[in-house]
């Protein structure tokens, strides 16, 4: 049933009727009529297939609107998922901007504080403690979510464990290691990637919701079995010692588990909305059909053509069949509503894509009346412009990328483009070795660029630590506390070693120019020595006196320790100072006695943390410089890699000790931990440059993106920077867990066949990155020894006459302009207009730019107790 509100008059206060029509009209948007049949469509389940740049972010925004402002749904009965931080960022924004609007018509507040919106891994920690789930309505407690890094590290940690106990050889670490790397395709002797390897098989299981009893299957291929020993092991892991940790994937299965337990759990929410429904995996759809099994009201949104993610356990045919999956599995058929017109592209960007999509049969050879693919979408440009927008340039490497690079500036010079950043290469990977270098054909465009003049961001073509502000600032931390590399010269920690030298030569590169922080580095080095001789007088004393360091503390000791000689007046006073004795007295009061080591510690702790330091560090001259190019309106680059920079350190501090004592150094456990440890991992994980959520492109440069990294993204240029690609088998775990679906009985209905996968995948990555560009689509085919064209593109290239860069009059293309649809961005007064009228600069490096304050831990306090304070009112409520 359609629910046409527009038709129904409401005064409200003498003021003009409101309606849906009139919210549009208030805000300059107008529907076309599938929009509006799927914003209206608020009863039962909707299936909405979302072309590129069919405004399906509004359509949800409106949908919304219409049910909270309309249908009168609490937003806390409302169920909205997306992909990505940054979408629900946009929408929660834009509900807010839209409400408020509709509040000055009805004269209601509408507050989404407690609605659901966000990433499905947000939104199960918040199922996690939902009390509508719960009996009695008590809270239950949030479980240690590991993101992928914590999780490498636990993993790591317990490595040896884990195949020990799975039946393993450890007593030959290289074979074991190029076992588990042989069976997921590569047989490496690399520890990091049987430990990355026994990651991914372990969350593919969780994503696929198989328990102990798929795990226990008797399979032929004798790794598997002892994979599938080490998967129980590790899920018993995460709760050894009375701790509750969970990884991404396992926070999902236990969310729906969680779930589960309430018998009518599927009418909590009215409404579930999803969206990036193609990118699901098997676990979330679960979640999501079963808080939509009662009041059958779920609308998914999705492009199966815009599939990217198999790689990470997506099941595209999750979207595709889902119209035969709702209706078994919550006994409705949805109705289907296409949002088909695509109001970025200009006509032949568009016609380019859809032509370019169906290069491939995606018929299911063994039932010629299925399809992998949704069929009859009908996408449709809605701009009429038939002049030129999509031109091939063709030739060897270098003449392609330098008649690119001309363009580019032509483009910029003419005003086709404000800033450079409106330009992206996007690119099939990028990704170079761990030595830093890019692959050859982001190269070739790299060096292009720097010819002609023209700076670049290129945010997954290197190791983010070999940007020059890693590599600056962990120089000065190598400096500072002495640490130096190991000189290994072979695997992955020669590399890491050769890394390290290059950051401490950038370091004293930096310190030979500016003579403060040379003296900075030299003071801050003398009180780490003071520390770690303090402390050496202090344990030494207790050895000589038959003092453990575990023996408990008391007063008598205290004040021993302080007579000591040879300690610091400032270590003397904080031994015996009113806060010390006072602490000591209440611990042993409690039966809770400190130990000697506290003392010890605490005596001889610095008064920073490692991002204090990052922060002092920042007010000299080269950092400084990063934040006056910012403030001015230049190329900002450097200030969003210093943002992640003091993200790895906070993580770091919820990892280990933040407190640096002489215990500390006494132990080297900078050297030992931070760098051999931490950043060791963070090396051979290759994390990869700064994609900020709102603002995620510098100023002044040419972003190169990976097509995956583009998605959600649109620009007035596009280049993409190869038609190539090398065909692959299907991945070893979509095997497995086909043969393990057979073997068990629960073969989806529709199943791309494992030989077409590669293929499917790829003809979605293209599409992808051909469906980015607004008003120029530019394709780079490079010819000559080892170069090769995808065969879809040749025949594309055949079939279309695409003109030339050469022949191309940038005179007909449109000049770029900011979105004037763009979502509206809403601002508090205590949480912008305050801290910007504080400190502008501050409010620019928080918010903007995404630094993590020091001793950001404290800031939660305000929200723990207004949550403690919650529950104790619940369970009052509860005991009368």
């Amino acid at each position: 049933m359609i629910f046409r509100w527009s038709d129904t008059v409401k005064t409200v206060f003498g003021r003009d009727a409101v309606s849906l029509d009139s919210l549009f009209a208030e805000k300059g948007f107008t529907p076309n009529s599938n929009q509006k049949l799927a914003i209206e469509n608020t009863s039962g389940p909707l299936l909405l297939t979302a072309g590129p740049g069919s405004g399906k972010t509004r359509v949800l925004l409106w949908r919304c609107v219409n049910l909270i402002v309309f249908e009168n749904i609490p937003p806390e009965e409302i169920f909205l998922a997306t992909f990505t931080e940054k979408a629900a960022l946009q929408l929660k924004q834009g509900l807010q901007g839209l409400l408020s609007i509709a509040s000055t018509f009805t004269h209601k507040p509408y507050d989404i504080a407690e609605m659901y919106v966000g990433t499905l891994h947000s939104l199960c920690q918040k199922l996690l403690t939902d009390r509508r789930f719960r009996e009695h309505g008590l809270r239950s407690r949030r479980p240690l979510i590991m993101d992928d890094l914590g999780q490498f590290l636990f993993v790591r940690e317990h490595f040896n464990n884990l195949l020990s106990e799975s039946g393993f050889d450890i007593e030959k670490p290289t074979d074991v290691y190029k076992e588990i790397n042989g069976w997921f395709g590569k047989a490496s002797p690399s520890r990091t990637d049987a430990i990355s390897n026994c990651i991914s098989f372990f969350n593919r299981m969780s994503e696929e919701d198989f328990g102990e009893e798929e795990l226990s299957l008797k399979l032929r291929d004798r790794t598997i079995s002892k994979l599938f020993k080490m998967t129980i092991l590790y899920r018993q892991l995460l709760s050894e010692k009375g701790f509750d940790r969970v990884d991404f994937s396992s926070l999902q299965q236990r969310a729906y588990e969680y779930i589960c337990q309430k018998k009518d759990a599927g009418s909590v929410f009215k409404h579930v909305i999803v969206d990036e429904y193609q990118d699901t995996n098997t676990i979330q759809q679960k979640i999501y059909l079963k808080l939509a099994e009662g009041t059958k009201n779920i609308c998914v949104v999705g492009d199966d053509d815009q599939a990217l993610y198999r790689f990470r356990g997506a099941t595209v045919e999750n979207l595709v069949d889902f119209e035969n999956i709702c209706k078994k599995e919550i006994g409705v058929r949805p109705k289907r509503i296409d949002l088909n017109i695509n109001y970025r592209s200009r006509k032949q960007i568009v016609d380019t894509y859809t032509q370019f999509i169906d290069l491939v049969s995606w018929k299911n050879p063994s039932k010629p009346s299925e399809f992998f693919r949704i069929q009859n979408k009908d996408i449709q440009a809605n701009s009429k412009d038939a002049n030129t927008s999509v031109v091939l340039e063709t030739g060897d490497k270098q003449t392609v990328t330098e008649n690119i690079a001309s363009l580019i500036k032509k483009l910029k010079r003419t005003g086709k483009i404000k800033d450079y950043n409106q330009c992206a290469i996007l690119f099939p990977t990028i990704r170079g070795n761990a030595s830093g270098e890019m692959s050859p054909k982001v190269q070739a465009f790299a060096d292009a660029l720097e010819e002609a003049g023209i700076k670049y961001y290129a945010p997954r073509a290197k190791n983010f630590l070999y940007t020059e502000e890693s590599l600056i600032t962990f120089g000065l931390f190598a400096k500072i506390f002495g640490y130096s590399p190991s000189g290994i010269t072979y695997g992955g920690m020669a590399d890491f070693s050769n890394w390290a030298e290059m950051a401490i030569d950038s370091a004293d590169e930096i310190i030979e120019q500016d003579k403060p922080l040379a003296k900075f580095i030299e003071d801050t080095q003398q009180s780490i020595k003071a520390s770690r001789q303090n402390y050496k007088y202090l344990s030494d004393y207790c050895e000589k006196n038959g003092i453990d360091l575990d023996d408990d503390l008391t007063i008598p000791l205290l004040k021993k320790f302080s007579q000591i000689q040879r300690i610091d007046d400032s270590v003397r006073r904080t031994l015996v100072n009113r806060g010390m004795l006072a602490f000591t007295t209440r611990r042993t009061n409690e039966g809770k006695p400190l130990h000697v080591s506290y003392a010890l510690s605490r005596a001889t702790a610095m008064d920073w943390t490692l991002l204090d330091l990052f922060y002092k560090l920042n007010s000299f001259e080269y950092f400084a410089e990063k934040y006056r190019q910012a403030e001015d309106g230049g190329e900002d680059s450097g200030l969003y890699n210093l943002g992640m920079i003091t993200k790895y350190i906070a993580q770091y501090h919820e990892t280990a000790n933040p407190i640096l004592s002489g215990a500390t150094f006494a132990k080297d456990l900078v050297r030992k931990i931070f760098f051999g440890s931490y950043m060791y991992s963070l090396f051979r994980l290759n994390e990869t440059e700064y994609e900020d959520s709102e603002d995620p492109f510098p100023k002044g440069c040419v972003p190169f993106l990976t097509v995956h990294q583009s998605k959600g993204l649109e620009f007035p240029v596009v280049i993409l920077g190869s038609v190539s690609h090398k065909s692959k088998d299907a991945r070893t775990l979509d095997v497995l867990v086909r043969s393990m679906q057979q073997k068990m009985g629960i073969m989806p209905t529709i199943c791309e066949p494992l030989d077409s996968m590669d293929t499917y995948d790829t003809m979605r990555m293209f599409y992808v990155a051909l469906s980015r560009a607004k008003n120029l689509l530019v394709l780079s085919q490079f010819k000559g020894q080892g170069q090769t064209t995808y065969n879809p593109f040749k025949a594309l290239i055949e079939q279309i006459n695409f003109e030339s860069i050469k022949k191309l009059d940038v005179k007909t293309l449109p000049d770029s302009e900011d979105n004037s649809d763009k979502l509206p961005h809403v601002y508090t007064y205590t949480a912008d207009y305050l801290p910007y009228n504080n400190c502008p600069r501050n409010y620019m490096v928080f918010h903007k730019y995404g630094f993590v304050p020091s001793r950001s831990q404290t800031m939660f306090f305000g929200s723990l107790v207004h949550q403690t304070v919650e529950d104790l009112q619940n369970f009052v409520m509860e005991d009368r």
